[in-house]
């Protein structure tokens, strides 16, 4: 499921973890915080969604991190999008791609310091 509606700005809006909703995570995640990649997957889903329906935004980012700061029942909303952006393909594809790279890099030093010791 890559699509999922949730209340947000005042009324129902759909996020979709598409190829765009994932650089526009990539883009707005500070990769230090839990706050900037929250804000970043609420904002990415919403303009994936935004995109494909070829609507016109009508929210900023900054909008939208004030909106998930003001989100009721945030944890259960948060699990909602999670769960549903981590069961897409593209983010499958993504992790996977990571976990080899990480494996190779793991391999290489492993290699490595076998040469030097």
């Amino acid at each position: 499921m890559s699509y999922l509606q949730i209340e947000i700005g005042g009324k129902k809006r759909g996020l979709k973890f598409n190829q765009l909703a994932i650089e526009l995570i990539s883009k707005h995640n500070d990769n230090a915080t839990q706050s900037a990649f929250l804000y970043a997957m609420i904002y990415g889903g919403l303009m994936g969604s935004t995109y494909v329906k070829q609507e016109e935004a009508d929210y900023t980012f900054e909008e939208v991190c004030d909106w998930v700061d003001a989100l009721e029942n945030k944890a259960e909303v948060i699990t909602t999008v999670t769960n549903a952006m981590t069961e897409t393909q593209i983010w499958k594809t993504l992790v996977k791609s990571g976990e080899e790279i990480i494996e190779t890099g793991k391999k290489k030093a492993s290699k490595s310091s076998v040469l030097t010791t």
